[in-house]
């Protein structure tokens, strides 16, 4: 399956967010198989992110959007969504409890309870560390479109709890990775040595260079976990 991510959060664009949860989101999809091709990053703009998702739509099996699930006006990422994949949004009774729940000895505002209106036919994701569930549903289209929120805190249990699981019985195969560390030899160099490993489809080798730092990130695919390191 081919995956895209999006990240939603204006924040980000001005750098005053550092964006883990895109490096997060792909390293575990990729654990189960599934390639995430594209990685885009919008403002709190619905005309925007209407066009970043479209997009994904045409050519991912799988668009994973982080951020933007939150009780005030910017947060309009499940409203985008819902409208450019054709479902409407309904009450989630369980996330309207929840929600109850976490404000028990507080003041709830009323813009928090939006957080509890879901697409319709969605698969529920329940935040356990904050307010906004997540979800999976399907598009007109047939792809698969996982809402999640955007703080690390909760985003992290929520894919490691609750979309990995549910993706996993979709995903075909296991992807493994291998950092192999090099000394006194630049990129370029190895690129050159390399060359034929390069061409390679799987498993795949590319040279990568950091501070003070150059090594050889090995790649393959396989079946399992087993045949995917060997």
């Amino acid at each position: 399956m081919k995956a895209e991510l999006i990240s939603v959060g204006t924040e980000l664009l001005l750098g005053h967010t550092v964006n883990t949860d895109a490096a997060y989101t792909a390293r575990a999809l990729s654990a189960i198989g599934i390639d995430v091709l594209h990685v885009c990053t919008v403002g709190d703009n619905p005309g925007r992110l209407e066009e970043a998702l479209r997009t994904a739509l045409g050519r991912s099996g799988l668009v994973v959007l982080t951020g933007g699930l939150g009780p005030t006006n910017d947060d309009l990422t499940k409203e985008t969504a819902a409208r450019v994949c054709g479902k409407r949004l309904v009450p989630h009774e369980e996330s309207r409890r929840r929600i109850a729940e976490y404000f028990k000895n507080r003041e709830c505002s009323q813009n928090q309870w939006k957080q509890a209106d879901l697409p319709e036919g969605c698969h529920v994701f329940p935040n356990n560390h904050g307010t906004a569930p997540g979800c999976v549903f399907q598009a007109e289209g047939g792809q698969y479109v996982a809402l999640l929120p955007g703080p690390p805190s909760e985003l992290e249990p929520m894919v490691r709890d609750s979309l990995i699981p549910w993706l996993a019985g979709l995903s075909q195969g296991v992807i493994v990775s291998r950092m192999v560390r090099t000394f006194g030899i630049g990129e370029g160099s190895a690129a050159q040595r390399l060359a034929d490993l390069m061409e390679s489809a799987n498993p795949t080798a590319a040279p990568y260079a950091k501070d003070c730092e150059m090594f050889v990130r090995v790649t393959a695919k396989g079946e399992t976990e087993e045949a995917a390191q060997a």
